[in-house]
């Protein structure tokens, strides 16, 4: 083969694999970058609760005509946003309150969120991001490396994510599939191709009756009224007094989330803390929105205390537009029986925690 024939052919395969490079980029946008796979995830993944978030937030936006506050949050910010604009309603707020908040999230996935529900930074009178604490417990969670956060925003993440979030983690391993989620959606989602693949019928169906349901009945839900009143820790001997007939499953929870240990404090917590918010934060330099720091009731006991190294949450009150709760605020509702498990009010812990936000909110934003 002369030269000009090997450098002809080389042009041909270099071609050809150009062509199918842009065909499968082209496909991968069209079905993963568009929304149309969106509607089809299956809904109880972490990017299927995403995407019904999302969808839930949009119609509240579209039809809900008063200043609105967006609540964000994990699945312990679960106060019902229904009762809390009733009662708002009633004691004549002039805003709503509408909850953004997914199980498992955090800051990271937070600020990519508010990037699709708020395109222009400018659509809430304030954004509400409830905490723990003011200070900067770390624990044995490596949020900085946590690795189910690009399930929450594999349909989310854009080219222009690159590379500034797959570098966002230290671990290769979660790095790579921040770079998948961020260029071949497809990959990123195999599982949950697969799964549709293999009932597709059900995952129609499945998919259909939970977007149709999901906005309205998600904002009707109310926490259960279970309480787990008996519950205590002696922690001189660390010695747990359970509520009769609680099963494995709620000692377990007690060992793993009551009873652990304490991690070493090395500030890594407080350095997460303060990229992410202020990511957010950065996104928002020179909107009228507002951001408001509220503590949660911590649970039904209380461990004790830890000496922290960092107090990020506190050191953003210095900025403009920041404003942080009273930090003793909730504890008052810091009772057993206001708690269905270690971790989340119930129904009545819930209402009464939405009420003194809607009650905090219109002292904060200048609406009683």
């Amino acid at each position: 083969m002369s030269l000009s024939q090997y450098n002809k052919s080389s042009v041909q395969v270099l071609s050809r694999l150009g062509l199918v490079l842009f065909f499968f980029i082209g496909a991968d946008a069209a079905i993963f970058r568009s929304g149309f796979y969106a509607r089809y995830l299956e809904p109880d993944s972490s990017a299927g609760m995403m995407q019904l978030t999302l969808l839930r937030e949009r119609k509240h936006q579209t039809e809900w005509k008063e200043a609105l506050v967006l609540t964000m949050g994990d699945s312990r910010m679960n106060y019902s946003p229904k009762l809390a604009n009733e009662y708002s309603a009633q004691k004549g707020y002039k805003f709503r309150l509408t909850h953004g908040g997914v199980a498992g999230t955090n800051p990271r996935v937070w600020h990519y969120m508010l990037r699709e529900l708020d395109p222009t930074a400018r659509r809430y009178t304030a954004i509400v991001f409830p905490v723990d604490d003011y200070d900067d417990e770390d624990t044995f969670i490596d949020f900085t490396d946590y690795p189910f956060d690009v399930n929450y925003l594999s349909l989310l993440l854009r080219y222009s994510d690159l590379p500034e979030y797959p570098l966002s983690y230290t671990t290769p391993k979660y790095a790579l599939e921040a770079w998948k989620a961020c260029l071949v959606k497809g990959a990123s989602l195999q599982q949950d191709l697969l799964a549709l693949f293999n009932a597709p019928q059900k995952r129609l169906k499945t998919a259909s009756l939970t977007r149709d349901w999901w906005p309205n009945g998600s904002y009707d839900y109310l926490e259960s009224e279970k309480t787990v009143t008996g519950l205590s820790v002696d922690w001189a001997t660390r010695v747990v007094t359970y509520p009769p007939g609680v099963d494995e499953a709620f000692r377990q929870a007690v060992a793993t989330v009551l009873m652990r240990p304490n991690a070493k404090q090395t500030g890594n917590y407080g350095a997460y803390r303060r990229r992410w918010y202020g990511e957010i934060f950065q996104r928002y330099a020179g909107s009228p929105t507002r951001f408001i720091f509220v503590k949660l009731p911590r649970g039904p006991v209380l461990r004790p205390p830890v000496q922290t190294l960092s107090h990020s949450i506190r050191d953003f009150a210095s900025r403009p537009g920041v404003t942080l709760g009273d930090e003793h605020r909730a504890e008052v509702l810091e009772k057993p029986e206001l708690f269905h498990d270690v971790l989340h009010m119930n129904r009545v812990g819930s209402t009464q925690y939405g009420q003194m936000l809607a009650d905090d909110l219109a002292r904060w934003l200048g609406a009683l």
